[in-house]
């Protein structure tokens, strides 16, 4: 595995994957790259920046030696190529730094680059800078994203006119245009079997007059039985309908047919017959059936006990005794229904003598008027401007200011004032004049920046501003955390001159800001607010540093006028190394 690789190589390699390099990474990496050209100036190419698989940014020891301004010229040009890689979404400030320096109107050395990208990077995570270069280092060795296959667009018009073309002539495929055409099969028919009568009951008076001339051969039947009986297995369509064994049914007007009916035969099993259905006539309703209908039988009825029950409901169909060959079925219609007596509907209520009412309409007129009104009173109060006041919010009461008159011993000490925690806002500062702050928290080393004179505030809405980045470094063991410096500015008075705020940026975020109001004996400090308390900080190199807090207490009117003061009076110890130890007496 690699074990660094070059910025140029990194960004040409994410660009094949298809991915982007956030700009906060392209700048962090000109940061690093920029510090390292400020102990060794050497004139950077993209592959000159080197990162490791721990996520650390290096300058190769191959890039040649060169003046601080070309240096500082080849650390734009990669940050141009960074910033190119990160697409859209840089911030106009990069994007105006490098365009600046590439056009050489403002020249940069190395330490106002490193000032200008530190500052674009507030609040800067150095750790997780790295890690992102870590994973980005490791992500090097993958092989680019495939490449997406492009699809002819007349391909897919071409397949999709062919799927929405009638299926009748739809182009087939050469391996189904080979195969010949299927004839469609005939549908057979649905074959059911029923069961003939076992036997006939003889009715002996029928017998006597089968041969009298007004015989038509008409019978009444019982009602049916319930069939107790397995149906039998269907017979296939090939087979006969009815056996070989059957004989047909004597014509009972026959004078021989009586003599027939009469004679004994043996009981047998019960005879089938198959009766074709189709499918068609039993999804259809079935139509209505005439009064009488001819249902023809040709079978061999077994005459058995005239005491035997019907088994089956087809038996029940047929009835007992002799069979002739063409019987008549009295329909359903024909069968006596029970009368019911006509029940007339109820026939409406009707009460004549109360007269129907008109129904009464209603006017909108008063609506209408209302709104008019309404409308005319809102336009009226928006002419006049008295809606504007109405819902404009009321100004709150202007806040009452003060002076604090700070005296400290010994004379020589500086003071500050506690502005806020980071990003701190101090308000009402000389435009024209050098102001000077102080960073520093719990485990920070004090950090000092300063706004020159002359320097540029940009204009807004609520006046000039001025925005001033402040990178704090970690506290050393061997230095002491209250060691604040010296001062780099003079004490300016404040109230002379047109004013503007100072937004204080630090890194980390939510440190202590605090501003350098001037050295001692005395110092007079403008506040704001007299409701709000104040935090100030007397130092001295060789005393113990000394916080006040100057509360809304502590105020007091001056006698005939509109002003507030209030008065502290600060007094450092010696540190105890420093004490001379007095000459004891003899």
């Amino acid at each position: 595995m690699i074990r660094d690789v070059g910025v140029g190589q990194l960004v040409e390699e994410l660009e094949q994957r298809g991915g982007r390099l956030p700009f906060e990474i392209g700048a962090f990496v000109a940061l690093e790259a920029c510090e390292g050209l400020m102990h060794e100036s050497v004139k950077l190419e993209p592959d000159d920046v080197r990162v490791t698989l721990e996520g650390s940014v290096l300058v190769s020891d191959s890039a040649k030696s060169a003046e601080p301004a070309e240096a500082a010229r080849s650390l734009v040009s990669v940050l141009a190529r960074l910033l190119v890689a990160a697409g859209p979404g840089v911030p106009p400030y990069l994007l105006q730094l490098v365009q600046d320096s590439a056009a050489g109107q403002t020249p940069r050395g190395l330490r106002d680059l490193h000032d200008a990208i530190e500052a674009s990077l507030i609040p800067i995570n150095r750790g997780a800078s790295r890690r992102v270069l870590a994973r980005l280092v490791r992500e090097s060795d993958r092989p680019p994203a495939p490449a997406v296959s492009q699809v002819d667009a007349h391909e897919l018009d071409a397949e999709l006119d062919e799927l929405l073309r009638d299926p009748a002539i739809r182009t087939l495929e050469p391996e189904q245009a080979q195969l010949p055409l299927q004839e469609p099969e005939e549908e057979e028919p649905i074959t059911e079997q029923i069961r003939i009568p076992r036997g006939a009951r003889e009715d002996s008076g029928a017998a006597a007059d089968t041969g009298a001339a007004g015989d038509t051969g008409l019978k009444s039947f019982p009602p049916p039985v319930a069939d107790h009986q397995p149906e039998t297995v269907p017979v296939p369509p090939s087979e006969p309908a009815l056996r070989g064994g059957s004989v047909p049914v004597p014509d009972l007007g026959a004078p021989a047919a009586a003599a027939v009916a009469r004679q004994p035969r043996p009981v047998g099993e019960p005879i089938t017959a198959t009766i074709r259905k189709w499918q068609a006539e039993e999804e259809e309703d079935p139509a209505p059936a005439p009064a009488s209908m001819s249902v023809p039988v040709s079978a061999t009825v077994s005459v058995g006990d005239p005491r035997e029950q019907l088994e089956t409901p087809t038996e029940s169909v047929f009835g007992t005794g002799s069979v002739a060959a063409s019987e008549s079925i009295p329909t359903p219609e024909l069968l006596p229904r029970q009368s019911r007596p006509a029940v007339p509907p109820d026939q409406p209520y009707d009460r004549p003598s109360l007269p129907q009412q008109p129904p009464k309409r209603r006017g909108g007129w008063g609506i209408w008027l209302l709104a008019a009104g309404l409308g005319l009173g809102a336009y009226a109060l928006h002419a006049t401007g008295r809606l504007d006041s109405l819902l404009k919010p009321a100004t709150p009461a202007p806040a009452v200011g003060g002076a604090i008159n700070v005296s400290v011993t010994p004379p020589g000490a500086q003071i500050f004032v506690f502005v806020g925690r980071g990003p701190a806002i101090a308000k009402d500062l000389p435009v024209d004049a050098a102001h000077e702050f102080i960073v520093f928290d719990q485990g920070l080393r004090p950090s000092r920046a300063i706004v020159q004179k002359g320097a540029a505030w940009a204009a807004t809405e609520a006046g000039p501003l001025y925005e001033l980045a402040v990178q704090a470094q970690p506290a050393e063991p061997s230095v002491g955390s209250s060691e604040l410096g010296v001062p780099q500015t003079e004490a300016v008075a404040i109230g002379e001159g047109p004013t503007g705020t100072v937004r204080v940026i630090t890194n980390p975020p939510a440190a202590k800001v605090y501003r350098f109001v001037g050295v001692g004996p005395s110092a007079h400090i403008p506040v704001p607010s007299i409701h709000e308390g104040q935090e100030l900080i007397v130092y001295h190199p060789g005393y113990e540093t000394r916080r006040a807090v100057v509360g809304p207490s502590d105020w007091e009117r001056v006698a005939g006028e509109d002003i507030h003061t209030a008065t502290l009076a600060v007094q450092l110890p010696a540190l105890p190394a420093l004490v001379v130890a007095e000459t004891p007496e003899d």
